[in-house]
This record gives structure tokens, sequence and C-alpha cells, in this order.
């Protein structure tokens, strides 16, 4: 059964002014950053001590950071363009993203006490949308180096990356369960945008999302639902589902 949440009050490509924090009743919101530049894209770092947003304030998108509890945003320097797509590894001291890389998108991981960006990608290949597991050892993301957008997943030192998807319609959003054995994802291969689950060890992805258009996956933290947007109701909201016992036992391995 699904249950409808709140309104997604973003419009893409709107510049986002601030970001803000509160509670669900409204109450208690203050604003964390001021600058006149869109700032858009926060994450909050598991240990839940720090903030990091894409900000164009230095004139092209890049990746600052902020004490939650307020202070001066600083910019992280990752010695790379056009940085989105922020995720934080489990021990809050490292992120991936993604960047232009000799024009095309590649994905980055970096430690948040200096040194050098690792790039994870090959030349001449798409990569995007990086997704760290909960664990911490693999990275799922989005590249099209099958010729074909779909999900990949590789390990966070580097190394040989995985195919997970195998299909000719665009997949990507990965979104790891909280348990590291599955991973949500947006698919078009029903012929429009849905909701699929896949295996991280492999397999066939299982259908999860029927009704109209639905995307960016976020699994629960006990990965029992998946919320996800949608506008199955008319208007782009965000929704929630739970994971019936069916669909586990559709993934289990064969």
């Amino acid at each position: 059964m699904f249950i409808r949440i709140f309104t997604l009050l973003f419009i893409l490509g709107t510049a986002l002014l601030s970001v803000l924090l509160g509670m669900d009743s409204g109450q208690n919101i203050r604003q964390v950053t001021t600058d006149p530049a869109p700032d858009y894209h926060v994450k909050w770092s598991p240990d839940g001590k720090t903030l990091a947003f894409t900000s164009q304030r230095s004139g092209e998108p890049k990746i600052w950071l902020v004490a939650a509890e307020g202070g001066d945003p600083y910019k992280l320097e990752t010695g790379s363009s056009g940085d989105h797509h922020i995720s934080w590894a489990p021990d809050s001291e490292r992120m991936t993203f993604d960047a232009q890389w000799n024009e095309v998108p590649n994905i980055f991981a970096i430690s948040l006490d200096g040194g050098k960006p690792k790039r994870l990608s090959q030349d001449g290949i798409v990569d995007f949308q990086p997704c760290w597991s909960p664990d911490g050892s693999t990275i799922a993301f989005t590249s099209d180096r099958s010729g074909n957008m779909d999900i990949w997943i590789i390990p966070a030192s580097a190394g040989e990356a995985k195919q997970l998807t195998f299909h000719d319609s665009r997949n990507d959003q990965a979104s790891w369960s909280r348990d590291g054995t599955r991973i949500a994802f947006m698919s078009e291969r029903s012929g429009k945008r849905d909701i699929w689950i896949v295996p991280d060890a492999g397999g066939d992805p299982v259908r999860f999302t029927e009704e109209s258009d639905n995307g960016w996956p976020s699994w629960s933290p006990e990965g029992k639902r998946i919320a996800f947007s949608s506008n199955q109701a008319g208007n782009t909201d965000i929704w929630m589902k739970d994971v019936d016992a069916k669909i586990g036992e559709e993934l289990k391995p064969k």
C-alpha cells in the first residue's frame, strides 16, 4: 500500500538560494547558508556533524562543507570541475562524487583530511551518480561502459568494475539497501520510469513499482520500505512503499 508523504517542493533547473534545517512540524527551522549563489544537493554525513552540498558560489558547481550546527562553509579542494552527486562513506571521513574529466562525467573518491581525489573511472567512459555501500567497501554507479546506461559496482579502493544490469533501456539512480545486499534503481525497461531492485551479487532485477513514472529511490534504515518520487497522483510527490516478503524471495540466489 502506498503512503503519500509530502509534495516535492523543488523544480529542476530552479536555483536554490539556501539550505535549511527543520523539524517535520515546521518549527525550529533555521537557515544554514546565506550566499546569493545556488546551494543544492545537500547530504548529511553519517555521523551527523557535517553537511556537504553543491554550490556555484565560486563560479562553477563545487563541493562545500558546513558544520551541521552552523558556521562558515568551506570549499572541498577537489581539483576537478562540475562536482555533483555527493555520497558519503559510512565513516564520514571520505566521500565520492562525479565531476567533469575530459568533458565527460567521471567518479572520484576523496578523503576529507586532504590529498588528491582518486579517479575510479576509465578514460572516455561516462560514470556518474555514485552511491557508497553501507559497509564502505563498494560504490554503485551509473555508466555507459557497456554501450548503454546501466548500474555497475566497483571497489571503493578502485579495481575492476562489475555490471549489475543488462538491459538496453536507461538504468540509473542506484540506492543501496541498509544491509548492503540489494540495490534499488530506476529503469525505463517497462516503457516508463519505474523502480527495480537487483541483488548486489548480480541476478535478475525485480520490478518494485508499476504506477506512472517513478524515480530516485531511497531505502528506509530498517530496509523494509523505499521512498521515491512519483507523479502517479498527477503531481511529482514523494511516496513510500513496503518491500514485501515476495520480493525478498524473488531476489534470493537461485
